[in-house]
């Protein structure tokens, strides 16, 4: 277990969440309050009401802060957690691709950077919390230190002794 406290990749996800949870709060609250605001044709529309959506959205987004304040707990139910409502927010953007569609991309994007963040930028087996053995840790530790230990000289052919000439 970790005895530190969250460091940048934990932080940097959290912020991430809050300000995209941030973000469709305020979208769900404009396409509650003024639908007419997205404007899109009823054949492009994925979902047809966009007042209903909206609050769908804004509550996903109230979520989603919930989860990047959780994620500083570095608890391994609160990064799956967020991994599943970043997934998930990635797919619910689809619903305004075509109201707000580079909204929609830079979202899209920035859920797939919060996912990368909760699993190749977080090191596994180390969270606070975790239920696992010490074993896992112990093994993680091991890898992380050779892949960043300082590299062993190596010899040339010309340096090796023993040869016969």
């Amino acid at each position: 277990m970790r005895k530190q406290g969250a460091d940048g990749w934990e932080f940097f996800v959290a912020t991430l969440l809050l300000i995209t949870g941030a973000v469709n709060v305020v979208q769900g609250m404009v396409s509650f309050f003024t639908p007419a605001f997205y404007t899109a044709t009823g054949a492009d529309v994925l979902f047809p009401e966009y007042a209903s959506w909206g609050v769908l959205l804004g509550l996903w987004g109230v979520a989603l802060m919930v989860a990047g304040l959780a994620v500083l707990s570095r608890s391994t139910w609160a990064r799956s957690f967020a991994l599943v409502l970043a997934a998930l927010n990635a797919v619910a953007q689809l619903g305004f691709g075509t109201a707000v569609p580079w909204w929609s991309v830079v979202a899209i994007a920035v859920d797939i950077v919060v996912i990368y963040g909760l699993t190749a930028g977080w090191p596994s087996g180390e969270s606070a919390g975790t239920e696992g053995s010490e074993e896992g840790g112990a093994v993680y530790r091991s890898g992380y230190e050779a892949s960043h230990a300082a590299p062993r000289p190596t010899r040339s052919p010309e340096q090796t002794t023993g040869r016969g000439s």
